[in-house]
């Protein structure tokens, strides 16, 4: 703001001589003086200065007048200027202080700064200012030089004087800056509030910490009004963990301190901010205050460390500009002057309904393209948009009409630079785009017609209106409960009529909805919120409330009328929108998106973290070309990119180059080309790559081990063939002991290939199911494809391979189970690896010994299935040669299955012809198992099968003796294995049976072996 110069007024012209003999010798009386001297008016700027101030600061006095500090000197400086000088003004009592000032000369002085405040007859306010150098002051040998500022003080002293007599003068040049001063009201109001609406958090408090003033934003952060901060201790704020952190560097604060503290809202968890403190002075230097500024750095912790303080300052503006627009009930967009989308909020996209990837690429045009489908009139609406951005200085505001039915209000204005204490907008050159507001006000405009309607249509449409229609008199009573209402909450309007509000609201919301009726109450406009409510079979779901307050002709409050909207469903597809953006975000697959041109335009998380680079904006920077080899460009180019721009996409293995290590990356890629959904021109590229090095080394090492596996089978067949023509010449000991060994190794054998093919189902799968989520995802994001497409699904049944897939995986794991649990069996059988005596359960061995044995108890067409009864015991471990009782146990199991099936072959009744119980008696073996104290294991194994005679008996257990033909039998099972439970383990093996009546055979052994002997 100029001011005109206050040696030079026009209007000074005309006074009197008198009049311009007093100004003459004013300014020669001034310039008479060697210390500098200054005048500012209340605005804060230069209206009488002496030669020697202006000397001091190096400019012109033409420079000087009408100016003020922060012309001249750095904005942290001229602060401190202004801070002081307000000071003398508010407070009328003269200001001295010392500071350190470096004139024009380059010199540093240490200078006495003395300030006084004169008002004139007309209320105008005055500063008028001494600077002294003191810098030589404490040297003796400048008494003479003392001695002249003590004259010079004098001289001042009558110059107030002559001010004095010359402020009638001043009262002429005041007339012309009234208006000044009104305008530089009206901008202290305005940066008033912009205190109140300021982006952060700003307090002011006592010495003791006691809150005096707080901005909005303070109090929004701390979850509080802003009464509630004015008079609290501010310590009641810090969280308790940092609490007497706080208090130990409360003590040793500085003039400006800088801290990060965790802040306790009063609702809410403690996040962490960052406080700045600056100390408050009084003129007589002692500290009133403090100036507080509270910054929520919850979102910069978790920001990039490497990023410069200005980003996350604008970050946080950005944060707030967002909540701010979040917080609007109308869709805002904002476009720059280049027509680009530089900012919308979520109320914007769910009016329009505006797919995702439309909104990402931030083009005007293809907003357009998507809004004028769903226009009544979409020339009208595109006429006005090409208007107004051809005018950029108009604003205006229509409705507009959609297909649908319902209507838009449309808002636009230019979005200008604000300049002047008045607000009056910059030049069009500070043009910076077009903000757009759109609110849906079809139910408003239904609203309006409904009042025009007779009463009984008002009653017939509050009855047919998906909307449930409320009227609550001021009590909160139910008055009106249409069909709808009892549709959305479940009860009808007989059991809500007269019954209070609470009915339908959760316990958890009661507070806030008291909140809001409270203020319907005392308003004259209507209220929007969305609250969760509650059914009346208990479900929770979520609600939009319009709510309006019903006004009689004198004024008076006598009900409220709402409409609700259950957008249960609509919260839940948000919350699945958002899901995907997630899954794009965290997916550790690389998807990145480019230009038709090879530009890259996003690359996500994982994307960045497989090909090594370090973020967003160091990918922005590269082009297709830079993600390969130069090799595999050229092959890209000549085999893979035809065959993209041929059928739109391209699937297959190909090479990516890692940017750190320069190493190539195998990769499965999908790429494929979005293309204008009106044009069906391609405008961008998008590629879905997975790293498959270790899939590749997985199948690299799945080749080598089949064929292995092979090399081991066929060794193993060739063993075999050298095993079976041996075996007539072995003994029992050395078949069981081969059969273990083999056994042994034939489950090892297996088992490394098994648990290679199991350990790689269960990652199948979930690659299965992600590509069939992402195909899914496709088809419900694109559901109608191209043709081609659709042509290639129907070729390979694609419904079918979906539901088929997976239950493919599902058996091959099944298979999978079944083979390592017959691996299983078969190692705890061998028992190769406890070959010492130790613990063991004896359960686990009969098991697998049944295991071995399941082939043998199946039925056929000769006999049905041997039944096995299992009556085990509560045993603790046994001390034993496991692998040796294996052996026993493997010997009469096989023994009992050969009786069973002789007692079937010899029964003159075929089985397939028996018809009653007692032909048809099921073969069986039971097993049972008991401790016996003090020290005793008792396991005893029967079957219902013909029995042994006596004189068979005898010989059971003696070496060679075999009831059996000759080439089916050596006579050796049962008196090896009659030998490892007496010899080998200490215990005892008896056969009791007779003719008729089946055979049980009973082994006792030791508990714990006795290792004295």
């Amino acid at each position: 703001m100029n001011h005109p110069s206050f040696l030079d007024n026009p209007a000074s012209k005309q006074n009197t001589q008198q009049q311009n003999f007093s100004l003459a010798f004013l300014h020669q009386t001034i310039n008479g003086i060697s210390d500098p001297i200054f005048v500012k008016d209340r605005q804060h700027c230069w209206v009488l200065l002496n030669d020697t101030y202006c000397d001091f600061v190096g400019h012109s006095r033409e420079e000087l007048i009408g100016k003020s500090d922060y012309d001249f000197f750095p904005q942290a400086e001229a602060d401190v200027f202004r801070e002081k000088d307000e000071l003398v003004f508010t407070t009328n009592i003269t200001n001295e202080n010392q500071d350190i000032f470096t004139d024009a000369q380059g010199i540093t002085h240490l200078i006495s700064t003395k300030k006084s405040c004169f008002e004139d007859e007309t209320g105008n306010k005055f500063l008028v200012g001494s600077i002294r150098d003191i810098i030589l002051e404490n040297e003796v040998g400048k008494v003479l030089g003392v001695t002249r500022r003590v004259t010079d003080i004098t001289d001042l002293m009558e110059t107030c004087e002559v001010l004095q007599e010359t402020l009638e003068e001043l009262r002429q040049q005041n007339e012309e800056l009234a208006i000044a001063r009104e305008t530089a009201e009206l901008e202290h109001r305005r940066y008033q509030d912009l205190f109140d609406l300021a982006p952060n958090a700003y307090l002011v408090t006592d010495v003791g910490g006691i809150i005096k003033e707080a901005n909005y934003v303070s109090a929004a952060l701390l979850s509080v009004r802003q009464k509630y901060l004015v008079g609290k201790p501010f310590i009641l704020f810090i969280a308790e963990s940092d609490r007497q952190t706080f208090m130990n560097q409360l003590a040793n604060l500085q003039q400006v301190q800088d801290w990060e503290v965790y802040l306790q809202p009063r609702r809410g968890t403690a996040f962490p901010a960052r406080i700045r403190m600056v100390a408050m002075y009084n003129s007589q230097g002692q500290q009133i205050g403090w100036r507080w500024l509270l910054c929520d750095i919850s979102e910069q912790q978790a920001a990039l460390h490497n990023r410069q303080q200005a980003e996350k300052d604008l970050h946080r503006m950005n944060a707030v500009l967002q909540a701010q627009q979040e917080a609007s009930i109308d869709g805002i967009l904002i476009i720059d002057e280049n027509l680009t989308v530089t900012s919308f909020n979520q109320k914007f996209s769910q009016l329009w309904q505006i797919p995702a990837a439309i909104l990402e690429t931030c083009d005007d045009r293809q907003l357009l393209g998507w809004v004028l489908d769903k226009l009544v009139n979409p020339d009208e609406f595109m006429a006005k948009v090409e208007y107004l951005y051809q005018h950029p200085e108009e604003s205006s505001r229509d409705e507009i009409f959609l297909k649908s039915g319902n209507i838009f209000e449309r808002y636009s204005a230019p979005v200008r630079k604000q300049q002047g204490a008045c607000g009056e907008t910059s030049p069009l050159g500070d043009y910076y785009g077009r903000i757009w507001y759109y609110r849906d006000i079809t139910e408003y405009k239904q609203a309006e017609a409904e009042l025009k309607a007779s009463k009984q249509r008002l009653a017939l449409l509050i009855e047919q209106t998906p909307l449930a229609i409320i009227e609550w008199n001021t009590k909160f009573e139910v008055q009106i409960w249409n069909r709808a209402a009892e549709r959305i909450f479940g009860y009808t309007a007989e059991e809500m009529l007269g019954n209070h509000f609470e009915i339908i609201v959760p316990e958890n919301a009661r507070k806030y909805v008291n909140e809001i009726i409270t203020a319907l109450l005392t308003q004259r406009g209507g209220s929007f919120s969305i609250n969760e409510n509650v059914t009346k079979d208990g479900r929770t779901m979520v609600c939009e409330w319009y709510n309006n307050p019903l006004v009689a002709p004198d004024g008076q409050v006598i009900g409220v009328a709402s409409m609700v909207l259950d957008i249960t469903e609509r919260k839940r597809a948000e919350e699945e929108q958002q899901k995907f953006v997630a899954l794009i975000e965290n997916s550790n697959d690389f998807i990145g998106i480019a230009s038709m041109e090879g530009q890259v335009l996003y690359v996500n998380p994982g994307g960045l973290k497989m090909v090594g680079l370090s973020s967003l904006e160091a990918a922005k920077s590269k082009f297709l070309v830079d993600f390969y080899s130069p090799e595999a460009f050229a092959e890209f180019q000549q085999q893979i990119n035809p065959l993209i721009f041929q059928h739109g996409f391209w699937q297959g293995e190909f090479r990516y180059k890692h940017f750190q290590t320069g190493i190539e990356i195998p990769t499965d890629c999908s790429l494929f080309m979005v293309k204008h959904p009106e044009t069906g021109e391609p405008f961008c590229r998008v590629a879905v790559v997975r790293d498959i090095t270790e899939r590749k080394q997985a199948k690299e090492a799945l080749l080598k081990s089949e064929a292995q596996l092979r090399q081991q089978a066929q060794e193993l067949k060739v063993a075999l063939c050298e095993l079976q023509n041996t075996q007539t010449h072995l003994i029992q000991t050395e078949k069981m002991s081969s059969l273990g060994q083999l056994v042994a190794g034939v489950a090892h054998e297996i088992n490394n290939p098994v648990n290679f093919i199991y350990g790689n189902l269960n990652p199948a799968k979930e690659y299965t199911q992600d590509l069939l989520s992402l195909l899914q995802l496709y088809q419900s994001h694109y559901p109608e494809p191209v043709l081609e497409i659709e042509d290639f699904a129907e070729r390979i049944e694609l419904d079918f391979l979906k539901s088929d897939l997976p239950q493919i995986i599902n058996s091959m794991k099944v298979g999978a189970d079944r083979i390592r649990e017959i691996v299983l069996s078969l190692r705890t059988f061998s028992r190769l690896d406890e070959a010492e005596m130790k613990a063991v359960d004896i359960h686990e061995g009969i098991d697998s010994t049944l295991m071995i044995l399941q082939n043998r108890l199946k039925g056929n067409d000769q006999r049905p299935t041997i039944e096995i009864i299992k009556e085990y015991g509560k045993l603790p471990l046994v001390e034993c040669y496991a692998g040796q009782l294996n052996q026993v146990f493997m010997n009469i199991l096989s023994n009992a299955i050969d009786a069973l099936e002789e007692s079937l072959i010899i029964c003159p009744i075929p089985w397939e012809n028996a018809r009653n119980i007692e032909q048809r008696t099921s073969p069986q073996i039971c097993i049972r198992t008991q401790l016996q104290e003090p020290n005793q294991v008792k396991i005893r194994i029967t079957d219902n099968g013909l029995g042994i005679p006596e004189d068979v008996k005898k010989q059971l257990f003696d070496p060679f003796f075999t009831t059996k033909p000759i080439g089916q039998g050596t006579g050796m099972g049962l008196a090896i294995s009659y030998q490892i439970i007496t010899e080998r383990h200490g215990g005892s093996l008896e056969c009791i049976s007779q003719l008729g009546q089946g055979a049980e055979f009973v082994i006792k052994i030791p508990l714990i072996q006795d290792t004295s002997t």
